[in-house]
């Protein structure tokens, strides 16, 4: 069963990732729905980049502001906010770490998010220089790299909870990095 709310301008009928409402053609707000409905595309840890963005290039055109002109203050908005959504959507899916998120999310198994950046944060700003920190920097990157095959392996095996551990060290990781680089 595919949950509705009521159009915002004829009171019709409106399933909640539809764009239109089918009864009076109006644009619609964005519905509460998580990223791969947002753009039609399956809810998996392997997608192609490329698909990503060529849904959102679909509904970028079906969404530009010109083709709003003249339909009213309320209708050029929500076009505005729906491409704002599936742009949203689409930077979610193209981050490995935020895709295997909203899906661990979507199976109620989401980790909480760590809170720094764990071993990994002290060894980068423990480095006595810019060529050490760059080098811990490196090792981290490249322990990141493994720890998201091992996330896709974890997925593959439909192992959620692996998943979520797995994801939890990527995310620990990615602080790590983002720290090392304010550091400069």
């Amino acid at each position: 069963m595919n949950p509705t709310l009521p159009c915002w301008h004829c009171a019709g009928d409106v399933a909640i990732r539809a764009l239109f409402c089918h009864g009076c053609g109006s644009i619609q707000p964005p519905g509460e729905v998580d990223p791969f409905t947002r753009l039609g595309l399956p809810a998996t840890f392997e997608l192609d980049v490329a698909a990503i963005d060529r849904q959102l290039a679909g509904f970028v055109r079906i969404l530009a502001p010109a083709r709003f002109h003249g339909k009213g203050e309320r209708a050029a908005q929500l076009a505005g906010e729906q491409r704002a959504a599936r742009e949203q959507a689409a930077a979610i899916l193209r981050d490995p770490a935020a895709r295997a998120r909203a899906l661990l999310a979507l199976a109620d198994a989401a980790p909480t998010r760590p809170g720094n950046g764990g071993q990994w944060e002290i060894a980068i700003a423990a480095a006595p220089d810019a060529n050490s920190r760059a080098r811990t920097l490196k090792q981290v990157k490249d322990a990141m790299a493994a720890e998201l095959r091992l996330l896709l392996d974890a997925f593959r095996l439909g192992d959620l909870a692996l998943a979520a551990t797995r994801l939890s060290r990527v995310e620990t990781m990615a602080i790590a990095v983002e720290a090392a680089r304010r550091l400069g």
